[in-house]
């Protein structure tokens, strides 16, 4: 295996049953368990952001993690072999899920497309996880300082929705996903 490439897991007939799952990290240890992770041969993913650093007399760029203390993604073939070798591994908290049999699996898809914004070189950040029937402020705008309830969420767009109770009426109109913020 050459310098650069990506370890493999040892068993190539786990690969069909293989799954994304999240590790919960202690407080800033996602790049150590990050590489313990890689030296057990595990596939990981820990996405990082590029953050501006004011140090004294300069600035400094720094690559953080995009979900700090919180989530270096796994993928694994769910055993109790493997959650054991997993947890085992110094600065792990657990795999998110009840048991070792009962795990919550990531779907492929949302982890490539955090993949894909981290690389994309845009400025991703994380923010809040706001989903429909959330009660949302706006924070920016002519709307600034509204309060309301988010009715659908469409390509970076909110249906930011204000009722007036007694009437039983609503009003709704669309906002930039970025200009809300759950309250």
């Amino acid at each position: 295996m050459s310098a650069g490439a990506t370890p493999q897991l040892a068993s190539t007939g786990a690969a069909a049953s293989e799954r994304w799952y999240a590790v919960w990290t202690r407080s800033q240890c996602e790049p150590k368990v990050e590489e313990g992770l890689r030296r057990r041969r595990f596939e990981v993913f820990l996405p990082r952001v590029r953050v501006s650093s004011r140090r004294r007399d300069r600035r400094k760029i720094l690559a953080r993690p995009l979900f700090p203390g919180y989530v270096v993604f796994l993928r694994f073939a769910a055993s109790r072999e493997g959650y054991i070798r997993v947890a085992s591994t110094d600065g792990v908290v657990r795999i998110i899920g009840d048991r070792w049999d009962s795990l919550h699996p990531i779907p492929d898809e949302q982890v490539e497309a955090v993949r894909r914004l981290v690389s994309s070189g845009d400025r991703a950040r994380a923010v809040p996880w706001i989903g429909a029937g959330d009660r949302v402020r706006i924070v920016a705008g002519p709307l600034e300082g509204l309060e309301g309830r988010v009715q659908l969420w469409h390509r970076g767009r909110a249906t930011f929705v204000v009722s007036v109770d007694l009437l039983q009426r609503s009003v709704a109109v669309e906002v930039a996903a970025e200009v809300v913020e759950k309250v």
